[in-house]
C-alpha cells in the first residue's frame, strides 16, 4: 500500500465526498478538487494532503462518499519512487504521484521523511508524516 498508517490513526477514519469518475486506490493521497470534493493528488500539485484513501473504488457520482483517513498526527510507511539516501532523512519531500514520495525533490515540501526503511541507496520506503499549512510556492 502506498501510504500505510503506522500509528496515530485512531479515530481519524471518515467518509469524505469525492469527485465523479475518479479511480481511488487504497493508500493514495488525495486533495481538494477545488469544488469541495476529493480527487487524487499528483506530483507538482503544491497542495496540502489532508486525507489518504482507505478503500479502492471508482466513483460513479459526484459527492459519493469514500472512506478516508485524516492524516494530521498520523505517521506513515510510505513508498518512494526511487531509493532514499541518508541525506533525505529529516528533509521535506514532494509527492512523485498520489501513492509515492519523491525523496530527492523538495519544491512542494508535502511529506517530512523521519527515517528510511532498509539500507540507504537501495531502500524504497520511508517513515514520516504529511506537513500542513501552506505548501511552498
Amino acid at each position: 500500500m502506498a501510504f500505510t498508517p503506522l500509528y496515530g490513526d485512531e479515530g481519524k477514519y471518515r467518509l469524505v465526498k469525492a469527485a465523479n469518475a475518479v479511480t481511488f486506490v487504497k493508500g493514495y493521497a488525495v486533495k481538494d478538487d477545488g469544488n469541495g470534493l476529493i480527487t487524487n493528488s499528483a506530483a507538482g500539485d503544491n497542495t496540502p494532503v489532508h486525507f489518504v484513501v482507505m478503500q479502492s473504488i471508482l466513483t460513479t457520482a459526484s459527492g459519493q462518499e469514500v472512506l478516508c483517513l485524516a492524516v494530521e498526527g498520523v505517521t506513515f510507511l510510505a513508498d518512494c519512487d526511487a531509493a532514499w539516501a541518508q541525506t533525505n532523512v529529516l528533509t521535506e519531500a514532494d509527492l512523485a504521484a498520489a501513492g509515492q514520495v519523491d525523496p530527492d525533490a523538495s519544491t512542494d515540501d508535502i511529506f517530512l521523511i523521519e527515517k528510511g526503511v532498509g539500507v540507504a541507496g537501495t531502500g524504497t520506503q520511508v517513515i514520516g508524516h504529511f506537513l500542513h499549512g501552506d505548501p511552498q510556492t
